[in-house]
This record gives C-alpha cells, sequence and structure tokens, in this order.
C-alpha cells in the first residue's frame, strides 16, 4: 500500500501525537502506605469564657497576616472546644464580642496534637481591632 505524498504529513502527526500520549504517566495516583502519610498539623483548643459576653474564636497566621479563620464560638460564661487550629507554627489567637471588641494573645506556636485551654477572665481587656494601614 502506497502513500500518497498529501497524507503523509497527517500520518506523521497522528504518530506523533499516539507517541506523545503514551509518554505520559502510567497507572492512577501514588497511594502511601499508612506509615507514609502525612497528618495534617493542628492543635486543640479549649475556651473558657468567664466573660458576660458571648464570643467568637478565630485565629490569624502569622505567615499570612490578612487571613483570618474563625473556628468557633463561645457563650457568656461558657465552655466550647472549637476547631481544630494550626500548629507548628505561630498564630495569633482572638476572641471577638459582638460589638467588635477584641481580644487578642500573642502570637505562639503549639505543638501538634496537643489540647491548650484558654481562660478568659472575667475582667479581660477587650479592644477595638487595630485599623488596617491602607497603603500598599
Amino acid at each position: 500500500m502506497r502513500i500518497s505524498p498529501i497524507h503523509r504529513p497527517v500520518l506523521v502527526a497522528l504518530v506523533l501525537a499516539a507517541a506523545g500520549c503514551s509518554a505520559g504517566r502510567v497507572g492512577g495516583p501514588a497511594v502511601h502506605a499508612e506509615g507514609e502519610v502525612r497528618r495534617a498539623a493542628l492543635a486543640r483548643i479549649v475556651v473558657e469564657n468567664r466573660t458576660d459576653r458571648s464570643l467568637a474564636i478565630a485565629f490569624r497566621s502569622t505567615a499570612e497576616p490578612g487571613r483570618e479563620v474563625v473556628v468557633g464560638g463561645v457563650a457568656a460564661n461558657g465552655e466550647a472546644t472549637v476547631a481544630p487550629v494550626l500548629a507548628g507554627e505561630p498564630i495569633v489567637l482572638l476572641a471577638r464580642a459582638d460589638d467588635g471588641a477584641e481580644l487578642r494573645l500573642a502570637a505562639r506556636s503549639f505543638e501538634i496534637d496537643a489540647e491548650w485551654v484558654w481562660v478568659i477572665p472575667a475582667d479581660a481587656a477587650f479592644g477595638l481591632p487595630p485599623t488596617p494601614d491602607p497603603r500598599p
């Protein structure tokens, strides 16, 4: 069987395309053994709120200062375990009242899988959050 000179470039292109497709990955995604799987670096926070305010609990990563993650809330004079927070890197924990006033802790790191109890005393000093700097 002879291939006409006009069809040869098309045939060459098809062969190259098929060869390129077969040169890709073989098989599905890699599956790691149970001991090789890296677990998320998280810590548990229990909040004991001794104030007369309901509070939202959040954290900010010092690596991404503009990003805030609300992890739960605690009723006035109540206790709650909030969603896990990042461990192994410094974060700033904060409690925010309904009126926007905040109580911030200094940046700290938690051990992976640790549990930490944050006791917020009845006389805790809440303040207005700092105003962001509009300059880039």
